[in-house]
């Protein structure tokens, strides 16, 4: 997995339990300033600073594949970045892999994702939908130079998903949310 960078409140996230390594794809685009679909400033104000609007969906799963551990994410930003994970195992008998790509995962509440992992196809499939109320998220932190305020609203998501790799498949528990974030960056 990835190094972990939260910028994400864990109050805000205390109904859907996630783990910091899925925290890290949740913040990876925030952080990294990915791009945004507005940009609140004008170009000749460079101290005025931009927002964006961010929407999307977070999944993180565990479950046991062949007795070894298994951690799966999907995390989609819509218009920014769309990343499927999955480890194997601990340790020498650990294998992972990541893939990103501009399709998303997620259609019609159908979860459908596929990637190579240790020279052999893995997929994971099922279902996912909105359940419970929203939640109100609100941020503020500073990063690389930046004051940076993440507004928005969370929405649990009731997940079903199976991985299937070498031919053998595994049920998996899962957590997630849908978020609609606004994220605005001003100079620290």
């Amino acid at each position: 997995m990835r190094p972990v960078t939260t910028i994400l409140s864990t109050t805000a996230l205390s109904s859907t339990a996630l783990s910091a390594a899925a925290l890290g794809l949740a913040a990876a685009a925030t952080v990294a300033g990915l791009g945004g679909s507005a940009v609140a400033a004008a170009p000749d104000d460079p101290g005025a600073g931009s927002t964006s609007r961010e929407v999307g969906r977070l999944l993180e799963c565990t479950g046991t594949w062949m007795q070894r551990p298994v951690l799966a994410s999907v995390y989609e930003n819509r218009g920014l970045v769309n990343e499927v994970s999955v480890q194997v195992g601990e340790g020498r008998r650990e294998v992972g892999a990541a893939r990103v790509q501009e399709r998303r995962f997620v259609r019609h509440g159908r979860v459908r994702a596929v990637l190579d992992l240790g020279g052999r196809p893995a997929e994971l499939s099922g279902t996912t939908t909105r359940t419970g109320v929203r939640t109100a998220v609100h941020e503020e932190h500073d990063h690389a130079g930046e004051h940076v305020v993440v507004d928005g609203v969370h929405r649990e998501l009731d997940t079903e998903l199976a991985l299937v790799w070498r031919g053998r498949g595994a049920p998996l528990e899962c957590t997630g949310f849908a978020f609609d974030l606004q994220v605005t960056r001003t100079p620290a």
